[in-house]
């Protein structure tokens, strides 16, 4: 026997299956393509999430579109590059109820746009506008980038205090403690900021981030010692910076410098109030400089190396002796590097300046001769970077690489291609000034390219519809078309017929009947379109656009092309002038040295 299903039993589920059914609204969190529109966010495909989201949109307005539509599509405008349109959506999330906390996160991306587009002003007004409503977890974020602000306008004192006002060092990041070091240092403020810097220098590094901001702030510190006559505190500190890193060439060009310094005093205790304990000064298993510097240490003899076993010092002073040869040992490592780092180049005018001075004037004439000949060919190899540039290859060569990238301003420079301009515009290539007109470029490049493969596509539309042969039409089959589509007016009518039996016998009519008057319908023939929208025609209005539009995005981007050469030229310039100043006194060194030689001055090495 079959048992039924309660009727009960199922009224009752009615409820829960009806819960379990998902409710589409178009632009909420939940459509397929706002998702979608997420993921290629995420992938920093921006362009594509932008076409999908003003897809969804169609006719409508953005801002009249569900919260999580108007997110997705802002935070895509932002990442693009489009800041205003960006802002004008933000506003609206925000007059419309959307989440404080995610408000001021979009507002701080504005602040960061802004500043590294150059727009200083309008990021600090900003970032003094939201100060008040910003969450606490917030504050670290707000303080780091009002401080690099007024630091970029110079208003270091300002910046320090904004880093000091809230009392909340145990939160700030390492670059933000540089930050907050370099601007007491600017701002006459010594003690502290060198007892930040310091800090920073000894801090236990996590990853390679942090060795190179370790290294950085050990050569600032190291190298503010030395302009304050302080060579003795500067050993120390430049001694900490990493053998091989982007800063060990400037920092062993220090070194030397440190030892023929005024030895000064020692860094003095900790004068800065809101730091509650010290960092751990435990040294890590890489190696430093101070390597260099120590007995025992070196594979050989630094000065066999170098080909000077004895010095006559003119002065006869043992310590000023031993201070050059320990000189010498940190220059002679830094002229085995790379002859067009500026740090490599003044150490070959270093070497020979030394050994005059230890009376060793043949090996001093030796190293100013090698010396002209390294900056002669510095200056060769300068001079074909700028011809490079000139030539057009430079930018097009950085951007090939990522050319169909479409992450707009969250694009990243990741690797440097091999040029002859290459290495001289490494620190130009890291200022926000190049980096914001190179992602400019490379954007308009990108688009330029999407141009090119619909101009690609609408070529073979138009192609296949001239090449085609088509039958000619046929018109009784047009007409069996048109009806077959169209409902008779009386379709479905039924006419009933019944027999009347009241009605009399009809008469005679002899008159002539006249003729109904024909009825004719008002119809008349309709104008020519003037104008047929057919696919064809459609396919050559889109190519005209098409076309004005590459020709626009060709001149912005020859303009930014120009932009970004003439700041690299600019920087080619400055770099060629300093080897030639180089080049100018090696040559007056060699010059007296030959001069004294002929008088007899110099003597026998």
């Amino acid at each position: 026997m079959k048992r039924l299903f309660p009727l009960a039993a199922f009224a009752a589920l009615l409820p829960l299956a009806a819960s379990a059914v998902e409710i589409y609204k178009e632009g909420s969190a939940d459509d397929p393509q706002v998702r979608l529109s997420r993921y290629l966010d995420n992938d920093k495909r921006h362009f594509s999430a932008l076409v999908e989201l003003r897809q969804l949109a169609g006719g409508t307005d953005p801002l009249k579109m569900p919260l999580e539509f108007q997110w997705r599509t802002a935070d895509n405008y932002l990442g693009f590059g489009m800041r205003d349109r960006a802002e004008a959506i933000y506003r609206s999330v925000a007059a419309s109820g959307g989440n404080a906390k995610d408000v001021a996160r979009a507002q701080l991306r504005l602040c960061e746009f802004d500043f590294q587009r150059g727009y200083n002003a309008e990021a600090r007004a900003t970032l003094y506008r939201i100060r008040e409503k910003l969450a606490p977890e917030l504050i670290p974020d707000w303080q780091d980038l009002l401080a690099r602000v007024l630091m970029a306008e110079g208003r270091y004192g300002e910046a320090a205090d904004v880093l000091l006002k809230e009392d909340n060092a145990s939160k700030q990041s390492p670059f933000t403690r540089y930050n907050l070091g370099i601007a007491l240092l600017n701002d006459g403020r010594t003690a502290q900021g060198q007892t930040v810097l310091d800090r920073v220098g000894t801090l236990r590094p996590g990853n390679e981030e942090d060795l190179a901001l370790r290294d950085r702030a050990n050569l600032t510190l190291g190298w503010h010692f030395l302009q304050t006559q302080q060579g003795g505190t500067a050993k120390p500190v430049l001694s900490r910076v990493r053998v091989d890193g982007p800063f060990s060439n400037r920092a062993l060009l220090g070194l030397g410098w440190a030892e023929l310094a005024p030895q000064g005093s020692r860094i003095q205790k900790s004068e800065t109030p809101d730091d509650k304990a010290p960092e751990s000064r435990a040294y890590t298993s890489f190696s430093t400089l101070g390597v260099l510097i120590r007995p025992g240490y070196l594979d050989r003899d630094v000065f066999d190396r170098a080909g000077m076993r004895s010095f006559r010092l003119r002065s006869g002073d043992p310590d000023t002796e031993a201070a050059l040869r320990r000189a010498l040992v940190a220059w002679v490592e830094l002229i085995s590097r790379d002859p067009m780092d500026p740090a490599v180049q003044e150490a070959w005018l270093a070497i020979p300046y030394t050994l005059d001075q230890l009376g060793a004037h043949t090996q001093a004439l030796q190293y100013y001769e090698k010396a002209v000949e390294v900056l002669e060919t510095s200056r060769e190899r300068m001079n074909a970077a700028m011809a490079s540039i000139k030539q057009g290859r430079m930018v097009e060569t950085i951007v090939r690489r990522d050319l169909d990238s479409e992450a707009g301003w969250d694009w990243k420079l990741r690797d440097l291609p091999d040029a002859p301009e290459t290495y001289f515009l490494q620190s130009l290539l890291a200022e926000h000034r190049f980096q914001e007109a190179l992602k400019n470029y490379r954007d308009l490049r990108m688009m330029s390219r999407n141009l090119e493969t619909w101009r690609s596509r609408l070529d073979g539309i138009e192609r296949g519809y001239l090449t085609t042969e088509k039958a000619p039409g046929n018109a009784d089959e047009l007409v069996r078309r048109a009806l077959r589509d169209t409902e008779l007016p009386y379709a479905g009518t039924k006419a009933t017929l019944r027999l009347d039996t009241h009605l009399a016998v009809p008469g005679r009519y002899a008159a002539k009947t006249a003729p109904a008057a024909p009825h004719l319908p008002p119809l008349a023939l309709a104008a020519p379109p003037a104008r047929f929208n057919g696919p064809y025609e459609r396919t050559l209005a889109l190519k005209a656009r098409v076309g004005n539009l590459r020709e626009q995005l060709g001149v912005a981007g020859g303009a930014q092309a120009q932009l970004l050469q003439d700041m690299a030229t600019q920087e080619l310039e400055g770099q060629r002038k300093q080897i030639e100043r180089y080049l100018i006194e090696a040559r007056f060194a060699l010059a007296r040295l030959y001069d004294r030689q002929q008088k007899g001055e110099l003597g026998r090495d």
